[in-house]
């Protein structure tokens, strides 16, 4: 019997959370692919139909994750009328909650990165594609409604914050402050440098978000913030968010 598009999509979804419980459980290098097949209810071979390594399905969640982040700023009726430090704020909200169910799992994510940069580079493509056409669609529709100018380096923006919010991910699987709490405050901090940089025109002229954030102090001192400067009002409304992705 032919499997539908559909069909194939729910068994790919299966395998992915099968993936997780199975290298939460038992490490990266111990899962096997044939555990995992099973604790998904999917036939030994098939798995291979999906995901030819087993390190194709580690990174495999990550593009589910950003399909579910994408999904649910879609869903917030007025998500453009936030101005753009809120929906950019919004974003790496709803990252760090979509990977709180599998925060050990991305543990492991990032430990095979580090121990194999260029393949966990080119496994992590299509992840950072989806992260990035969200961020390229908010800056776009700020700049069109003149909330912030057009940005020097524009195209390096969303690689930027890529970075920028890898940091964050990488920080947060570190925080054992109650309810994370630390890094909340990073967040909340560094976010207001970056629309402040971002409204001034000035982090394509960094080359790199992430270090220049992280590497003036920025967590050694939170309390020598300036003030942020009110909002302007924007020159018309924004364009709905992603509003060419089904």
């Amino acid at each position: 019997m032919k499997v539908n598009e559909q069909e194939k999509q729910q068994t790919r979804v299966k395998l992915l959370e099968a993936a997780v419980d199975v290298i939460t459980e038992k490490g990266f290098k111990s899962a096997s692919m044939r555990e995992i097949a099973r604790r998904a209810g999917v036939g030994d071979a098939t798995i291979y139909n999906y995901f030819p390594t087993k390190e194709k399905l580690l990174y495999g969640y990550g593009e589910l994750v950003q399909q579910r982040v994408m999904a649910e700023l879609k869903a917030i009726e007025n998500f453009h009328e936030y101005t753009l430090q809120e929906q950019l704020h919004q974003l790496v909200e709803a990252e760090l909650q979509a990977w709180l169910p599998a925060r050990e799992y991305l543990q492991q994510v990032f430990e095979m990165t580090f121990a194999t940069p260029v393949a966990g580079y080119e496994h992590l493509a299509e992840t950072r594609r989806l992260f990035t056409a969200m961020v390229v669609d908010m800056l776009d529709a700020a700049i069109e409604a003149g909330e912030i100018p057009e940005q020097p380096y524009q195209d390096l923006l969303p690689r930027l914050f890529w970075d920028f919010v890898s940091a964050i991910l990488g920080y947060w699987l570190r925080d054992t402050s109650e309810g994370f709490a630390n890094t909340t405050q990073v967040v909340d901090r560094s976010m207001d440098i970056v629309v402040q940089l971002l409204k001034g025109g000035v982090v394509g002229k960094t080359l790199d978000l992430c270090s220049f954030l992280f590497r003036t102090h920025l967590l050694q001192h939170m309390g020598s913030l300036t003030d942020i400067t009110e909002e302007p009002d924007l020159a018309k409304a924004k364009r709905r968010f992603m509003a060419g992705e089904s």
